[in-house]
């Protein structure tokens, strides 16, 4: 059954309404077959409607079935996108329609396209209408080990003046960083909310420790577990061996004697001191050597 039903079906194409990132490409694939023993003509119409901030903020259509191969499309320059094809008896057309969202949208921008494939003969009909909306993207940002606080709050502070500046042109200007992680668990690393991630690469520039962006976006559910708070004495156990990294007694070797949990403290006993007095320190401030055997 399902040859006879392939035999029969002359179009494949789903696209599907879609909350996505600016400066992104949505590739949808198409296929039309002519199931006829004739040659046959076959028509594509897409058309837009808008709903955004800036009339001159362009999308874009790419596909092999288009002429131009590449057409932008916005409020200002708004028109149907028209084509037509012949295919031969028995034959297969396939491409991709690639949509790509402007890098200069807003949050909640959004276009439906309405997607019309036909047969001149009036035989086959298809017709799709679906909703891109422009919603914020995570992104990574590369930072030298150790600095990754640091990165996070010069970030925050370049990103707020430069609002304050491109405020005295737009007053409707926004922050281009809208909200940054930095997990204690991911070294080298932090993540940032944005709309338009070339921005924060350009806000970026100059600040210390700051050594680029990693290409893409990262999907929320690739980082959600870092959302909840583990506390920093997990893990640790009485009698393993630990290294103070600050304070006083930065350096030295000892073991763990006692541990307060809800104060996120450990109370520690310097192996090489000549008296034995307990320590208590910040959770934080030790490093695990080894556990108890």
């Amino acid at each position: 059954m399902e040859n006879v039903k392939s035999q029969y079906e002359w179009i494949n194409f789903d696209p599907k309404d879609m909350d996505v990132g600016s400066g992104y490409s949505l590739e949808i694939p198409v296929t039309i077959r002519n199931i006829q023993s004739t040659k046959r003509r076959f028509n594509i119409r897409i058309t837009a409607e808008f709903s955004q901030r800036d009339d001159l903020v362009e999308w874009f259509i790419e596909s092999s079935l288009i002429k131009a191969k590449s057409v932008s499309m916005s409020p200002k320059d708004n028109h149907p996108i028209e084509e037509e094809m012949d295919i031969e008896p028995r034959g297969v057309r396939s491409s991709l329609i690639t949509l790509i969202t402007p890098k200069g949208g807003y949050m909640g921008d959004r276009v439906t396209l309405s997607f019309s494939i036909t047969s001149e003969d009036g035989i086959n009909s298809f017709q799709k209408d679906i909703v891109l909306k422009l919603v914020p993207t995570i992104v990574a940002i590369k930072t030298t080990v150790g600095n990754e606080f640091a990165v996070s709050r010069d970030l925050e502070r370049k990103s707020e003046r430069d609002k304050e500046e491109r405020s005295a042109i737009n007053k409707d200007a926004s922050n281009e960083v809208l909200a940054i992680m930095s997990p204690f668990e991911v070294k080298g690393y932090l993540f940032a909310e944005t709309m338009h991630p070339d921005r924060v690469s350009f806000i970026a520039k100059g600040i210390r420790g700051y050594k680029g962006m990693v290409e893409g976006a990262i999907n929320l559910t690739e980082i959600e577990h870092y959302l909840t708070p583990k506390s920093v004495v997990s893990g640790l156990e009485l009698g393993a061996f630990v290294e103070l990294i600050d304070g006083p007694f930065k350096g030295e070797k000892a073991k763990i004697m006692s541990i307060d949990t809800p104060k996120e403290e450990v109370t520690v006993q310097l192996v090489e001191s000549m008296v034995p007095i307990p320590v208590t320190v910040r959770a934080e401030a030790i490093r695990m050597l080894e556990k108890k055997s």
